[in-house]
């Protein structure tokens, strides 16, 4: 993991991730942190616009805009900078245009390896209804993406708990991206079932134990599973009572009809998370 997009709006919850992503680098030995900041123009009602487009980049609010978005760059690099971190190289990089739609042309134009974004707890219509662009880039990324709750801290990366549902795992499961984070970090893997049955329990010989032990054979998983009612309670038990410093998800694909009855675990986890959710697609 040699370079880091850091995408920021300069929030709090920015600043949170981006100390994240500093100490994160530093335990990855990763050599390159991007800084990456979208801005539009603001829209003057008054105006009629002739085209169905952005902002028309020669008025003169595109260069105020263009040019504060940088200053505000530079300022966000000297707070995240520091002593501790020498070897690190920051780049700054400013586009102009709507962020989850930008951010898709610069995975392809860098050679990014992994992106880190923070997230603010919104209330149950920001969750259900505006929804988050953290988990929209973390839903459509083609490399794995890192949320970090607001005002978390970093802890060292020692063990990591992948969430599963023991379903087509020999398909769904991304055993190269997993086994990267593994051997970067050298954490403990641990493999989490979320089960709302009581007495659920897990059979060590089972097929599904089995399939996990091959695919990450050597690394000698560790196998859980955890009764809740709710989803996102059961991950944050299990991650309290085994100190996990970093829980890993596969989103699952769903048509729109499935979508409309269907809870998103990514989503949910995303907001309520009390550690970084490390999402990476099957």
């Amino acid at each position: 993991m040699n370079t880091i997009l850091l995408p920021t709006d300069f929030s709090d919850a920015s600043i949170s991730a981006g100390k994240y992503a500093l100490a994160f680098a530093k335990q990855v030995n990763a050599k390159k942190i991007i800084l990456y900041h979208t801005y539009i123009v603001p829209i003057n009602f008054n105006v009629i616009p002739t085209e169905p487009v952005l902002i028309d980049e020669d008025v003169a609010d595109f260069e105020i805009m263009k040019d504060s978005a940088i200053n505000e760059l530079k300022l966000f690099k000297e707070e995240l900078k520091s002593d501790d971190f020498p070897d690190i190289e920051f780049v700054n990089l400013v586009n102009y245009g709507f962020f989850t739609e930008d951010i898709k042309k610069v995975q392809a134009e860098i050679n990014v390896d992994i992106i880190i974004m923070g997230i603010n707890g919104g209330g149950a219509f920001t969750e259900n209804i505006i929804g988050s662009d953290s988990v929209v880039v973390a839903r459509q990324s083609t490399v794995p993406v890192i949320i970090v709750p607001n005002k978390s801290k970093f802890t060292r990366i020692n063990k990591v708990a992948l969430i599963s549902d023991f379903i087509d795992i020999e398909k769904s499961v991304p055993t190269k991206q997993i086994i990267c984070l593994l051997d970067e970090t050298k954490a403990q893997l641990h493999i989490l079932h979320v089960s709302k049955n009581a007495g659920d329990s897990f059979d060590k010989t089972s097929v599904e134990c089995q399939q996990f032990n091959t695919l990450f054979n050597g690394y000698n998983p560790v196998f859980h599973i955890e009764e809740a009612l709710v989803f996102a309670d059961g991950v944050n038990d299990f991650v309290e009572s085994e100190s996990i410093d970093l829980v890993i998800i596969i989103p699952k694909k769903h048509n729109l009809l499935e979508s409309l009855f269907i809870k998103s675990h990514t989503k949910e986890l995303a907001f309520h998370s009390h550690k970084p959710l490390f999402v990476v697609h099957s």
